[in-house]
């Protein structure tokens, strides 16, 4: 029997763009996501519990038009921001733990892409992924209580939209810094998991037992911080004792320094060291 030799064939396909090669790893990571079971299963439970009642039992109420108060009660919802952490958790557990584990941040880095477009593909993939959560339905409750309204004041109605976008976003986005950071300090996805969850809740912790001090304390807690947005988003007044001005300067630092955090060890990672 003959041996039948292994021969070359060129590549035809087109590559990637150098400036679109983040959208490849976006979309690497949705697919991967909405094809675990376990995800799918949180996500599924999460719409359930934080949406789905809330949206039918609100649109059979009787209600003029659609409030910020009760799009503001929807994202401070607890059980809406614990679905978020978990999902944060489950999410982000292995954007950078299994690339570091597998040595595979060397293969992309090396010619295929830059650490800040790797560093994009991730958190875009991780924000359209968790969006299914935090930006989409809020959304389709918003429309759904304004097409249910009984009053004329539709205008009222769609800047409430806007806001609920603008909230939902910030819903979205807030959170991943801190899962990215976590998964970058370790090569075990079960050790950003837990690191990502425990981050934020000790963090609440530490807040409560300082806040009774001074109420600005409260601004250690991502939960609070994300509530305070909100109050700020949708126009409703803060708690007494909160400096609203810390509010924005809390939450880029909660955003940004564990961005900076995670795109270091990316670079140091991505050298071998």
């Amino acid at each position: 029997m003959g041996i039948t030799p292994i021969e070359y064939r060129p590549w035809t396909g087109k590559r990637t763009e150098h400036g679109r090669r983040f959208l490849v790893i976006a979309d690497r990571i949705l697919r991967h996501s909405l094809s675990s079971k376990w995800f799918l299963a949180v996500l599924i439970l999460g719409l359930f519990l934080a949406f789905a009642l809330n949206i039918i039992f609100l649109s059979i109420t009787p209600h003029e038009s659609l409030t910020a108060q009760t799009m503001a009660d929807q994202f401070k919802n607890g059980i809406f921001f614990l679905f978020m952490v978990i999902l944060v958790s489950m999410l982000c557990s292995d954007l950078l733990a299994e690339d570091l584990r597998s040595n595979s941040l060397v293969l992309y880095l090396y010619r295929a892409i830059k650490p800040e477009g790797y560093l994009l593909g991730k958190l875009s993939g991780a924000f359209v992924t968790l969006a299914l959560f935090a930006l989409l339905p809020p959304l389709i409750m918003a429309v759904a209580l304004t097409a249910t309204q009984s009053g004329p004041d539709y205008a009222s109605s769609a800047v409430v939209i806007g806001e609920t976008l603008l909230a939902g976003a910030f819903a979205t986005v807030f959170l991943l810094p801190i899962g990215l950071m976590m998964s970058s300090l370790t090569k075990r996805r079960t050790y950003a998991a837990a690191g990502t969850f425990m981050a934020i809740f000790v963090l609440g912790i530490v807040a409560g037992i300082f806040a009774q001090y001074d109420a600005n304390w409260l601004l250690l807690d991502p939960g609070n911080v994300l509530s305070l947005t909100y109050d700020l988003i949708f126009g409703i007044a803060l708690p007494t004792g909160i400096d609203q001005g810390m509010i924005p300067l809390i939450a880029a630092a909660m955003t940004l320094v564990p961005l900076f955090v995670a795109y270091y060890q990316i670079v140091r990672k991505g050298v071998g060291k």
